[in-house]
């Protein structure tokens, strides 16, 4: 007879049925198999990738553009594969896909930077808390979050937010700087995105930037003016180009009439319609109290 000690109010029941626990475990079995499997295949993919790349006589983009299309891939994905599967080597890859212990695909992103001191570092805590997963039978599969967590990374869980908090270090400044302005196209394709274009529209940060790309080899000066903006521009020229460009992107809203909302029957539209009323009313009620006595606001034709 097997004892078994029970607490105070408490159970023994775990919350799921024998069959719950039966069906549970081979879905686990299921997932573990194809997330190992999936790792071994982007290894291959990156094998390929790097074959094709090394036997280029010129530009080793086109030909990935054309087997990323032929594959239904996105380029920057093989991309990815080609480079941490060149900077995880032999030696970590027949580790990882050897062990009894599934190796998420983050945690080899993760660990497989392109700074070589760093990669060490990384691959160093990655593969102890392999061998202690080993040992002791579990986790079954390690949790990318936890191996950031391990390796000191913000939250474990925001890319965006520990690069932007790592950029107090002047030695990641440098290598970011490095990085970009290897290739202009590289650097101007940062530049078009909507979320950088906003934040160059403080003249402080544009010249930041501007000082930066003068490195960059055969820079286009008027495209630089384009993406950055001038030098001698007027600031209150620019913050009322953005306050206009605001203005016509709040006011696409209005392009819908009254005509389209008869049929409305959710009520969160009609809780967003006025929750937009009151914002707007409270906005320009704030707003309208900085404005200088020298100048009258007509009230009508």
């Amino acid at each position: 007879m097997e004892n078994v000690w029970i607490e105070p109010d408490g159970t023994t029941d775990p919350g799921y049925t024998e069959d719950q626990l039966r069906r549970a475990r081979a879905c686990a079995e299921a997932d573990i198999r194809a997330s190992r499997a999936q790792l071994a295949a982007r290894f291959g993919l990156g094998d390929v990738c790097a074959e094709i790349t090394d036997g280029a006589t010129s530009d080793a983009t086109a030909p990935l553009e054309q087997l990323a299309q032929h594959l239904g891939y996105a380029t920057e994905t093989l991309e990815t594969y080609l480079r941490v599967t060149r900077l995880a080597g032999a030696a970590l890859r027949e580790r990882l896909l050897a062990s009894a212990i599934h190796v998420p695909w983050k945690c080899v992103t993760t660990a497989c930077v392109t700074d070589a001191q760093e990669r060490a570092r990384r691959v160093q805590i990655l593969t102890e808390r392999l061998d202690s997963a080993e040992r002791a039978g579990w986790p079954v599969s390690l949790d990318a979050s936890q191996f950031r967590l391990a390796l000191g990374l913000a939250g474990g869980a925001e890319p965006c937010a520990e690069i932007v908090a790592q950029l107090d270090r002047e030695e990641v400044r440098e290598a970011v700087l490095a990085e970009l302005t290897k290739s202009p196209a590289a650097v101007l394709a940062v530049l078009r995105e909507p979320g950088v274009r906003e934040v160059l529209k403080d003249q402080e940060v544009a010249r930041y930037v501007r000082a930066q790309m003068r490195s960059v080899p055969s820079a286009d000066e008027a495209l630089l003016d384009e993406l950055v903006g001038r030098e001698d521009r007027d600031p209150h020229a620019d913050w009322t180009i953005r306050y206009f460009g605001l203005v016509h992107k709040a006011r696409e809203i209005l392009l819908l009439g009254p005509e389209e909302f008869v049929d409305v029957n959710d009520p969160d539209v009609w809780e967003s319609v006025e929750s937009i009323r009151d914002s707007v009313t409270s906005w320009a009620d704030r707003v309208l109290q900085q404005r200088p006595r020298t100048i009258r606001l007509l009230t009508g034709k």
